[in-house]
Formats: structure tokens, sequence, C-alpha cells
């Protein structure tokens, strides 16, 4: 009886049917895109106790290995890694990396903006880093241990670098001989990683024309793995390469037909999942791309330049107009600020396209070799690591219509890594996986072209995705309608425009002549209404010289509502309505939800509370005194006092 039960007990718990009942396996349960519905797993249901994100990155160690030698720049453009080796160290903006990371969603592999989703495309790998995207997937057999082309990971290295690193031995550093260390290879006993240390201070020189074949092929590898480790695709441990890559390096004429982008993609989108737990303090992967695309496509802590824009690349990629020798200033922004400048974040304020004709007119060919595949919704495969590309939710940026009809991703894809499969072969385990890569070419997104006659496509889009998507990070909007703030000398000028527009026209407005003038003069009076019935324009003492008879009629305009202090940010404008971040409902009756009786129903309301207004607030709108200039949004309550330090 017992043994039965335990039997029965065994089968539930694997799936099988147990007899009882139907034996119909429920439905897979779909993948929802917003971000509120991973609840308190996501940074971002903890704006306040998430810390800083620091960059893993190691481009800085590229300077320790400078190449000047023709011979070797010949051998790093045979191997497709020429434009990678001229790009220069970024100081990262780690306040605007942690701002870009609150609004990754992992089941999507996109960042939820307020304009739409935006995410880092295999066009942004290829046009930014200069790599080979189409090919073979980033992967191999295992080709280690017992039986195997080699028995240990050092022979490994022995045979295609020459060495490998050795406890017992005194390595000094070829720029500074008084520095001195210790290597050992790393991850215990299996020693399946190598120092990159090791790696400079063994095969830097000043020139390699002196080599012999066998000796010159072998530092070309120990370089190939040096970049993969400080720029391409490092990890979290900050100091070290795994072998793997090694062994698909004998024949680097193979090697440099692998998708090296598709791989480098890859392991960034596992990368940014990863740093969206809150307790993560930092993320690795190719942190230079996600700079890069963010100052390409946002006008959000966006550098300035000392060159003319843009820079004349001479056959390299678009990330080398961002070197460090060429920025002129880098924006000091803060967490606060960034998530304001997001949260209010404009169309006009994006560049959906960086990369134009003229441009594509100035990169190296691997640039474009594979913009056929610009658009596949594919795997990508970074040996371990697969992850989807999903260019259908961001056709946006590759100058097509966006659709509402985007499929989900698929809700049997699991992400693994190698944490307990040391001898996992990974080209069988993910052979399915290959298999759609290979197809690539047969999974291409298709879609009209975007112009101005077909923008109807960008508002039916807008409104569905604002309909379910994550928007804000600070305090969203509840109802229209909005005060409007100038945020900068533009805005100003287009509210200067607007009210010196209606004070001039205004004694003639719904005048009943049939004039050509007048129709003109009426029509502008009914766009000055739709605009003041959508958004509430502050023009107290605008005006200052006019009696209170020449009042215009926009001076009587209906006060804002009274709860309009829940708005969010007052120089937002209205951006509809949207799911309200982490909360499982949005409350219709808004007076009770803001009496002290309340009781939300989230459980995660003690983390996002909503802020209450000032009473003051509710009939003081209009008579809102000036503030002196800050380093945020004006109108905004987007700063929290901060706590006097101890001393």
């Amino acid at each position: 009886m017992a043994s039965d039960q335990r039997r029965r007990r065994k089968k539930r718990t694997t799936g099988e049917p147990s007899g009882e009942g139907t034996s119909e396996a429920p439905p897979p349960t779909q993948i929802h895109p917003n971000i509120a519905s991973l609840l308190g797993t996501h940074r971002a249901a903890h704006p306040d106790g998430g810390t800083i994100l620091e960059a893993a990155s190691h481009l800085l160690m590229v300077h320790d290995w400078p190449v000047n030698c023709p011979r070797f720049m010949e051998a790093l453009r045979l191997v497709g890694l020429d434009c990678v080796s001229q790009m220069r160290y970024l100081r990262m903006d780690h306040h605007l990396l942690t701002a870009l990371v609150e609004r990754w969603s992992p089941q999507t592999n996109s960042f939820h903006l307020t304009v739409g989703e935006m995410t880092i495309t295999l066009q942004d790998v290829a046009m930014i880093l200069g790599v080979n995207i189409d090919g073979p997937a980033l992967v191999g057999h295992t080709v280690v241990g017992a039986g195997r082309r080699w028995l240990s990971w050092p022979d490994c290295c022995d045979d295609l670098l020459g060495s490998h690193p050795l406890a017992d031995v005194v390595y000094r550093d070829p720029f500074d001989h008084r520095i001195t260390s210790r290597f050992h290879m790393g991850q215990a006993h299996a020693q399946t990683c190598i120092p990159l240390r090791w790696l400079r201070w063994t095969f830097w020189r000043d020139s390699y024309l002196d080599l012999n074949d066998m000796d010159f092929w072998r530092h070309v590898r120990a370089y190939i793995l040096f970049i993969l480790g400080c720029h391409l695709l490092p990890d979290t441990s900050g100091s070290e390469i795994h072998l793997q890559y090694l062994t698909i390096m004998e024949d680097l004429a193979v090697f440099s037909t692998y998708s090296l982008g598709g791989a480098v993609l890859a392991h960034l989108y596992r990368e940014l999942g990863e740093a969206t737990r809150p307790s993560r303090a930092n993320i690795a992967g190719c942190i230079n791309l996600l700079q890069i695309w963010a100052w390409e496509h946002l006008h959000v802590g966006r550098p300035l330049l000392r060159v003319p824009f843009p820079v004349e690349l001479d056959g390299l990629s678009v990330g080398f107009r961002w070197n460090e020798d060429r920025l002129r200033e880098l924006p000091v922004g803060n967490l606060i600020t960034y998530r304001d400048e997001l949260d209010g974040l404009l169309d006009s304020q994006v560049i959906w396209q960086p990369y134009t004709p003229d441009i594509q007119a100035q990169v190296a060919q691997i640039c474009l070799s594979g913009a056929d595949i610009w658009t596949a919704r594919v795997h990508l495969i970074s040996w371990k690591r697969v992850e989807w590309h999903l260019p259908d939710r961001v056709l946006r940026q590759f100058g097509l219509c966006p659709r509402t009809d985007i499929q989900p991703m698929d809700p049997s894809f699991k992400r693994v890594d190698g944490r307990g499969k040391p001898d996992m072969d990974w080209m069988l385990y993910h052979q399915a996986h290959i298999a759609v890569w290979e197809s690539r070419r047969g999974f291409i997104v298709t879609g009209a072209l975007l112009d101005h006659h077909n923008t109807y496509s960008i508002h039916q889009y807008i409104h569905w995705y604002k309909s379910w998507a994550t928007l804000y990070m600070l305090k969203a909007p509840v109802e229209a309608p909005t005060t409007a703030y100038p945020r900068a000398p533009s805005e100003r000028l287009l509210r200067d425009f607007f009210l010196g527009t209606e004070q001039a026209l205004q004694q003639h407005f719904n005048g009943i002549d049939d004039t050509p003038q007048q129709r003109d003069i009426n029509t502008i009076a009914e766009l000055c209404r739709g605009l003041r019935r959508q958004m509430y324009i502050e023009d107290q003492g605008y005006f200052e010289d006019r009696g209170e008879h020449e009042a215009p009629f926009f001076m009587t305009q209906e006060p804002p509502h009274q709860y309009s202090g829940y708005v969010g940010p007052s120089s937002y404008p209205d951006q509809g309505p949207s799911t309200d971040l982490f909360s499982s409902q949005v409350p219709t009756d808004l007076e009770a939800y803001l009496s002290p009786d309340f009781v939300p129903s989230s459980i995660h309301t003690d983390d996002i509370a909503e802020e209450e207004a000032p009473e003051e607030e509710q009939h003081m709108l209009r008579q809102r005194p000036r503030r002196p200039p800050q380093h945020y949004t004006p109108g905004t309550d987007a700063l929290p006092q901060r706590p006097r330090r101890r001393r």
C-alpha cells in the first residue's frame, strides 16, 4: 500500500498521468510581458532599496595591451576583430545603466519605455562593435577529458598557447618589472579558466615580426581570449576567461566564421536579466555596447563630442566615434534624474534609426555583412547560454510599422547555465536551438515601411502598448489634465508661441464673417481649445500688463482637476492610461482611494506607496511659485529628502 502511494505521488510530481481524472495536460502558461508581473523579483519593485550597478567590463585593461604591429593588425583583420581592437575605454555612467536595467523585461528582452519597446539588436552589435553576426553559432563539442582531444585544460593551453600558468612561477608585469604575481588556473580542480593578467604579461610584445608562424598564431589566440574576457564576453569574476572558447580557435580561419556578434548579444541579454534581480550589485557582459547603444538612440545622459558629429569613421565601426579622447563632456547624472527623464521620455528624444545611409557608407564591410538577418526572430547562442532575439517587438528601429499582433516568447523556453554540468556537450544540448539559428533566413520579420502616410500604426501600437506595459518608475499619471511646464528653452519657445498667438488673435475668435481669414482664425481657435482640453498650461502672470477687462478667453479656463497633484511630474505630457507599477488593480473610485481608510490590495504597497497630495496644492496650482534651478526636471517631486549624515 505504501509503495503504491509513493508511486502515485511520483507520477504526480513528474507530470505523468496518474489515472485519476482527466489525463490532458494543462495548457502552458503564457509569459506575461509586463515587468509588474515579476512582482518582487525585479529591481524595479524596490526603487529605494536597490544599489547602483557596477559594470564588470574591463575595457580599460585593453589599453595595457596596445597593438601597433602591422603583422598583428592584419591577423586581427582576418579573424574579424580589427574594429574591436580600435575601441577605447569609456567611463561608465553607472546611474544611466542602472536606470535602463530597471526598465529591462526578461520576458521580452527589451526595455519598456514610454515611447514603446526598444532593445539592442543584431544590427546594433554589427554597427557598434564591427564583429561578425552571421555564421555558425558560437558553441562547440566537449573536447577535454578522458578519451577526448585533450586530457586536461592545461594540455589544451600547452598545445594552442604554448604554455599555461604555473603556480610556483613568479611572473612580472612587462610594463613595470617591480610588479610581480603568481597565477593559478581558475575553477578549483577543473582548471577551466585562465587569468587575464597572465595572458597580457605572457604574450604582449612590442613587435611580433620575428616570431615563427606557430608562435605568432599562439599570440593571436591569447589576444583573442584577452579581448573576449575584457570586452566582449566578460563575466562577473572580472579577472578570468573560460577556456572553452580556446577549443574552437585551433583553426582561426574557421573561428572567424562564427557568429561572435550573436554570442555577445546573447551574453548581454542574459546579464541584463540577471542584473534585474534586486540583490545584484554588478552587471557583466559587453557594457560598452549597452552604453553606446543608449547614446546612439536616446538623448538621455548623452555626452557631447570634441569633433563634429558624425565622426569620420574611416572604415571602422560606429563605436569608434565614442572613444574617450573624443568626448568633450560626460553628463553627471544620478539615478533619480535619469528615472525622471526616462519617465518623461518623448518621441522627439529618441533616434529610432541612428545608422543613416551616410554612416553605413563609412563603416567597415563587416558591419554590413549580415544585414539580411538584422530582423531574424531566432535564438542567439553563446555556448551555454541561449536567448531570444525578438526584432518584431521593435520594428520602428528598422524603419517599419510597429505591430500589435506580436507573438509572446515561447512558454517552453527555459534559460539554463553551466552550473552543475561540467561535462555537458552543449553542442548536443542546444541542438534544437542551433537548428533554429541555422535556419535564421527563414525567420526574417518583415513589415510595411514607416513614413508620414501611415503614422496611424504608431498610435494604434502605443494604445495597445500602454494597455499592458509598466511605464513609470516614479509617479504614474492617473487622470488628465496634466500641467505643462517647459523642460528646455525650445519648449519655452513653443509655450510662448502658443500663448502669444492665442493672445494676439483671441479678440477675433468665433467671428461670423465668411472670409478666408476669419475661417483660418476660427480654426486656430478650435485648435487652441483642443490643446487646453488635453493639457493645462500655466499662464499666471504671463500678461501682467493687461487689465482685468482685457483678459483673454483662455484666462477663464477651468482650473485643473482637484486631484491633479496625482497625475505625475508636471513636466510630463499626458501619456494616457497605463498599468500602475506593481499594483494588482487600479481603484476606480479615486476619492475612496485617497481616503485614509482605503487599504490597497497589492502586497507591495509598502514599497511603492502613493504619495499624498498636500491640501494646499488642490486649490493653488494656478499660483505655483517659481523654484530656483535644480538638477532635475522642474515641477516634479522626484528627489527625496536626504537623511542627514551621521558624524
